[in-house]
């Protein structure tokens, strides 16, 4: 029996439902479920009015106790951890038919994403950031400063979300709400879902705060509406690629204060101290899971993975490992519909591994058949970091030494983001230390990339501190 849904790309508070228009109903289907997406027209009124009407209702959001705040986002996350709750539900039905992500990828990702979103995280990421979490209600004694602060949020926050992390806009919602700010963001088109559903959420909590949050979307270099955003807007937060990046700063006043989520690459290195039988399977569960979650989309997921040689098992051996770790992997949590374009690139990538590998080469192509699930190739380290073309497609290097590494980052330093390494000596210590200054944002384990706690510095800078300004009162005799 075909199942029938009706979403909303967008969400506003109620008091403006009646000047949303739908310009067109998009239809996703197949053979048990039909969605009709309804899209919404963005007029001149509409852009004007709804930014005015969050900044109105934030001093509700500005007066609220930050325990009070702490606790609806808790509340939240705790819904969407619940397999029952009917949100959640509709999510797993209907994001993966209209993002091409399995089902089982989309619900990792809400699990990720809100595991990391509770009340500890948030408490922790404010004590991290900001010192005294209550500097946002009022001003506090500062014991460095020996007077008193405070700390103010933007009036309000317009984000840009991008599309390769089904439950990601959440992020930016939360913590737009714990600086005390109202956020409009624009849905990506390939993914346009989550973010409304979520906002569904706040509303049942707390209908108050849910007005000061909207949601909308409008094609990609709408000109006049950009404009007008970033216009009204205190601060701007965007994620996606170089490109688009560029693009939308050049609309946004210099005044403004910005954030910028860019494009990012993350690898991976192992080294031979690690490379033992006794955790061989383990540790190639790990790098399987680090290359798969999210289907290899996210910025934290790695393009390569270094195995340094002389360990009990070669860099062969590993890879080995890892081919039947992404195999069950891909059982469990299958990967999602790919375009022509994309299985075409993985085929040709393959096809020039496998013609090196026939000519003699030591090169290994290890992969699935004859779909493009999974693929993993081995070659000695030619010296240059090679993007990977992602879809679960992990290129692997074998190097002499580990320090050969970081000279092949280099060039790519301010695109570094996110690097697991599980090295197994004293030589980690000065590893670390050297990709942190290329400009590695995180360091983590294999296995644990795709999982980012909520105090991670993001990208390199405080995303709650970032989007702040102080008050000192220095008048401490008076006061």
């Amino acid at each position: 029996m075909m199942e029938n849904f009706e979403l909303e790309a967008y969400h506003v508070p109620p008091e403006l439902r009646d000047q949303v228009k739908i310009s067109r109903t998009m239809v996703y289907e197949d053979e048990s479920t039909r969605i009709l997406l309804k899209i919404p027209s963005i007029d001149r009124t509409l852009i004007q009015s709804l930014p005015h009407h969050l900044k109105k209702k934030r001093s509700y959001l500005a007066h609220l106790p930050i325990e009070k705040i702490v606790h609806v986002l808790d509340e939240a996350s705790r819904r969407w951890l619940d397999k029952n709750y009917p949100l959640r539900k509709l999510a797993l039905k209907t994001i993966p038919l209209i993002t091409g992500f399995s089902p089982e990828v989309v619900e990792a990702s809400i699990d990720v994403e809100m595991e990391s979103s509770l009340r500890e995280d948030m408490w922790r990421t404010l004590s991290l950031e900001i010192g005294n979490p209550l500097y946002l209600d009022d001003f506090q004694y500062s014991p460095q400063l020996g007077g008193y602060s405070r700390a103010f949020g933007p009036e309000l926050i317009v984000s840009i979300f991008s599309e390769n992390i089904p439950a990601l806009p959440h992020l930016l919602f939360m913590r737009s709400a714990l600086v005390k700010s109202a956020c409009l963001g624009k849905v990506a088109r390939g993914e346009p879902t989550f973010a409304p559903l979520y906002l569904k959420t706040i509303e049942e909590i707390d209908p108050e705060m849910a007005k000061c949050m909207a949601v909308l979307y409008w094609q990609g270099g709408e000109e006049e509406i950009e404009a007008s955003l970033f216009e009204q807007a205190s601060a701007v937060v965007l994620f996606g690629g170089v490109e688009a990046c560029r693009s939308l700063m050049e609309k946004i006043p210099r005044r403004i204060r910005t954030l910028v989520h860019g494009h990012r690459l993350g690898f991976g290195v192992i080294g031979r101290q690690r490379m033992n039988r006794q955790g061989l399977e383990r540790l190639a569960e790990a790098v399987a899971l680090d290359c798969s979650m999210f289907d290899q989309q996210a910025c934290l997921a790695p393009h390569v993975y270094y195995l340094e040689e002389g360990g009990e098992v070669s860099p062969k051996e590993f890879c080995q490992a890892v081919a039947v770790a992404m195999k069950a992997l891909n059982e469990r949590m299958p990967r999602g519909r790919i375009s022509p374009g994309e299985a075409s690139a993985i085929h040709q990538l393959r096809a020039a591994y496998e013609f090196r590998e026939l000519n003699g080469e030591d090169v290994l192509v290890l992969a699935s058949s004859p779909k493009t699930d999974w693929t993993v190739v081995y070659e000695k380290d030619p010296g240059i970091f090679s993007p990977s073309p992602l879809n679960r497609f992990i290129r692997i290097f074998g190097v002499e030494d580990i320090f050969q590494v970081p000279p092949a980052l280099k060039p790519i330093g301010p695109f570094l983001q996110n690097a697991a390494v599980a090295i197994g000596d004293d030589r980690e210590k000065e590893f670390i230390r050297i990709l942190g200054g290329l400009g590695v944002a995180r360091i983590t384990s294999p296995g644990k990339m795709s999982v980012p706690s909520m105090m991670w510095h993001h990208d390199g800078i405080s995303p709650l501190a970032s989007l702040l300004r102080w008050c000192d009162m220095e008048k401490k005799d008076e006061f």
